[in-house]
């Protein structure tokens, strides 16, 4: 997976991993969070692509558009322990400039998060 220690790819690894010991067999898919070169070698390597990066010929390109059925679901899951969401840094909202900072650098592990109870 490309991007499998960013804020979106911890979970989708998670989550993958879950269907997979669900249908008793391994997954051949690539989802792509990161675009670029990674996604073009991806898109090379016979697996079936997905991506949220970028459109690329050979990738199935995938817009998230929320869903509330699937935020309880995945609440669900996460309060039952089969999805836990990693933290990456918290930031006070008065940094809510460095946050989104920190969201567009590499080499993330996990979510930012803004505390906007403090």
């Amino acid at each position: 997976m490309l991007g499998a220690t960013g804020g979106v790819g911890h979970l989708a690894v998670q989550l993958a991993r879950g269907q997979s010991a669900a249908e008793g067999e391994p997954a051949d898919l690539v989802f792509d969070t990161v675009g670029g070169e990674r996604l073009r070698e991806a898109i090379g390597s016979g697996a079936r692509v997905v991506t949220v990066a970028e459109e690329a010929e050979g990738a199935v390109y995938f817009v998230v558009e929320p869903s509330r059925q699937q935020l309880v679901e995945l609440a669900e899951r996460a309060d039952a322990g089969e999805v836990k969401p990693a933290i990456d840094s918290v930031f006070p909202l008065e940094e809510a400039v460095a946050a989104f900072a920190r969201v567009s650098e590499r080499g993330k592990r996990g979510k930012v998060v803004l505390d906007v109870g403090g």
